[in-house]
């Protein structure tokens, strides 16, 4: 059903046509003049180079073809003198001879926007599990929150393949991953820790604390991988931490008792640098080359996201300094009191803040970009959205 030219290895190929779908229907005629048209200015570069004999450095097109069942999925990689590649993908019904949308694709194979979310974080943490970088974890809050509603997915070898744009610090500012979920839940793991007044549960892949301090059980928000193993321990003089293990060796960090007074629990996300783990034991970790790491040390090298600076709308300005001190000064009155990190949910990072005017103790979220804060349900504001004031 396809014609195509790719090149072969150390070989420079010019192409006028990337492909072409055999098939007499309307649809197929459209998706042909669809792409030529999406790509015709490349093309035409591509042209005149070759004529006036000379080469585009670092400029390549190439394209694959994918089956499953009646789909045919065609996959383009652009490269233009970038330091990451781009893709298109385009899918047609070859016993229907229609061009397939991708939200028909993400109802017919039951995927979610939750499904998205959660593989855009497991996509992020494969990527940089072994890096460290100072903002390793906005660019994972930036990863999920700004995380298109379309994206882009095939299926190779029955196996679900999903494009997906990660934040990183160089170039456009996101790179495009391929990731290749499990989709096999490993639901039927149980598992439990107790330390002091505290239980972690994990039951269902979903991870609760129960606190006897207020006999009340916390849903532990932010769970975004798949667990083996739940930990819970007093890694310093009463401070107590929760952790959780996943099923590819990562360790990810519950601040319990900074989620508490606020009842919002929330995990931070995975301890990144470590080597992959496989089982958590008295505040320690044993990786898979059975060394031991002592779960405090690894907790006190690890990035934390900071607020500092001055964000200011037309009516609102909110200064925070490096302790996590915040004034806020509004049209009506001041706010000043204390910002804490409680954990990282979907949208972005959960924060607690303690009032010192009102004596109030809650929290707001705050969805990093580049630039700005949005921060939903602060004091008396159920949304801002602040510029970022450089000094």
């Amino acid at each position: 059903m396809f014609t195509g030219c790719k090149s072969q290895p150390h070989e420079e190929v010019y192409v006028s046509d990337l492909y072409n779908i055999h098939c007499d229907s309307k649809s197929a005629k459209k998706l042909n003049q669809t792409i030529k048209s999406e790509y015709k200015g490349l093309m035409d570069s591509l042209d005149e180079a070759k004529e006036l004999g000379y080469t585009l450095p670092d400029t390549k097109v190439s394209y694959d073809v994918y089956t499953h069942s009646n789909l045919l999925s065609i996959v383009i990689k652009e490269e233009v003198e970038t330091d990451y590649p781009s893709y298109n993908v385009y899918h047609f019904d070859s016993k229907t001879k229609k061009r397939v949308s991708n939200k028909k694709l993400y109802k017919k194979y039951k995927i979610s926007r939750k499904d998205m979310k959660a593989w855009a974080a497991q996509a992020f943490d494969q990527e940089y599990a072994n890096e460290y970088f100072d903002n390793v974890k906005e660019l994972r809050a930036q990863t999920m929150g700004l995380l298109p509603s379309n994206l882009d997915v095939f299926y190779h070898k029955g196996k679900l393949n999903i494009l997906i744009p990660i934040a990183t610090n160089y170039g456009s500012g996101t790179k495009m991953v391929l990731y290749r979920p499990n989709r096999k839940k490993s639901y039927k793991i149980e598992d439990s820790s107790t330390f002091d007044q505290m239980t972690l549960t994990l039951k269902n892949n979903k991870i609760s604390l129960y606190y006897s301090g207020t006999d009340k059980t916390y849903k532990v928000h932010g769970c975004f991988n798949e667990y083996k193993q739940v930990h819970v321990y007093e890694i310093g003089p009463g401070v107590t931490y929760g952790f959780a293990l996943t099923t590819n060796g990562l360790v990810e960090v519950i601040a319990i008792e900074d989620g508490l007074p606020i009842e919002r629990v929330c995990i931070q996300g995975p301890l990144y640098g470590l080597d992959k783990v496989k089982s958590l034991r008295s505040g320690q970790a044993l990786t898979e080359n059975d060394h031991l790491i002592d779960l405090f040390e690894a907790l006190r090298n690890q990035p934390f996201p900071s607020l500092e600076g001055t964000y200011r709308n037309g009516s609102v300005t909110l200064q925070i300094d490096e302790n996590g001190l915040y004034t806020m000064q509004d049209l009506k009155n001041s706010h000043s009191g204390l910002l804490f990190s409680v954990g990282m949910e979907e949208d972005g990072f959960v924060y607690g803040y303690d009032d010192y005017n009102q004596q109030v103790l809650s929290y707001c979220k705050v969805m990093p970009l580049y630039g700005k804060l949005e921060i939903k349900n602060m004091l008396d504001h159920d949304k801002l959205e602040l510029e970022y004031q450089y000094e």
